[in-house]
């Protein structure tokens, strides 16, 4: 099964709020953080992208809830 990169980034945002609670958004941004450390780039373009799709999946659960 192929998943595309979009839904993947997606996907894996949800795990990480489901995995690492409210230090979710400060565990993907580290993690992107120490990829570019290393360069790698593109694994830092992917976690950054993950980041933001963490940040939304969090407004809207904020949302939701007032």
């Amino acid at each position: 099964m192929f998943i595309p990169l979009d839904e993947a980034i997606k996907i894996y945002a949800r795990v990480c709020q489901v995995r690492y609670g409210e230090n979710a958004s400060a565990k993907v941004k580290a993690t992107a953080r120490q990829l570019e450390k290393n360069g790698d780039l593109e694994g830092h373009r992917v976690w950054n992208q993950v980041a933001r799709e963490l940040d939304k999946v969090l407004a809207k659960d904020n949302d939701h809830l007032n």
